[in-house]
């Protein structure tokens, strides 16, 4: 009998889902989700031959990063969303997944896209997935040859471009860090020539369009990490295996 595992916070979802692969004679489980490493916890001591993964889990945020680690441990993961970004889609294939299923056609076709996913190993059309994962790095392409220019500012100057993308004026930040505005302007300027801009607006404006105001530093990489970091009164995850 296939076991399947869901991972899905709308809990009537699950539930109504979990019954109907039942009376199909597969075996369904709930499994909760408080956090990205309880579920991943949950399924290491009770592996499942499909997860249904929800990709928006509540509190827990995104679940991509899941994927990687559930597919690690052997098990085949088909993602259940209600996002419209074929991004978000294409990151979680790129993570192991074997396909996905949007929520907003319905429960039938959900149902019938997890007993193809139950039926055959690549229950996504190839060309489609192909087609996913191809836009997916030319977008990282495009965002990293718009970044490129970024990497060229001096820390105060990306501090300077991230207070005046916030609203704050040359004058203010030349009084907040006890520095002469002749200063404070020769750091703008520095920005919009790196940059190859002509003003501040515009500097702020490819900062937007970039994405350079939410890159993600090392610092968040430790926020990514504790994704999977257990409680501090828990075992280490070290421990498990």
């Amino acid at each position: 009998m296939s076991r399947v595992a869901i991972v899905e916070d709308h809990r009537l979802l699950a539930e109504v889902l979990a019954s109907a692969l039942e009376s199909s004679g597969v075996s369904a489980r709930l499994v909760p989700s408080p956090s990205l490493y309880d579920v991943l916890v949950d399924l290491r001591a009770a592996p499942a031959d499909l997860v249904l993964l929800d990709l928006d889990l509540g509190d827990c945020g995104d679940s991509t990063p899941l994927v990687g680690a559930l597919t690690a441990e052997g098990m085949r993961v088909l993602v259940v969303t209600g996002t419209p970004d074929p991004l978000r889609i294409a990151a979680a294939l790129e993570q192991g997944a074997v396909g996905y299923q949007q929520k907003a056609p319905g429960f039938e076709p959900l149902l019938a896209r997890v007993q193809a996913a139950l039926a055959t190993d690549r229950p996504l059309d190839p060309a489609h997935r192909v087609e996913l994962l191809e836009e997916l790095r030319r977008v990282r392409r495009d965002r990293e040859t718009g970044l490129r220019p970024f990497d060229r500012l001096t820390r105060r100057e990306a501090e300077t471009l991230r207070a005046l993308a916030r609203g704050a004026t040359v004058s203010e930040l030349a009084r907040d860090w006890f520095l002469s505005e002749a200063t404070m302007r020769s750091h703008v300027r520095s920005i919009l020539a790196k940059l190859g801009v002509s003003s501040q607006l515009a500097a702020v404006a490819a900062a937007l369009r970039t994405g350079w105001l939410d890159d993600r530093t090392d610092d968040h990489a430790d926020d990514r990490a504790d994704d999977f970091a257990p409680p501090a009164s828990d075992t280490p995850m070290a421990r498990l295996g």
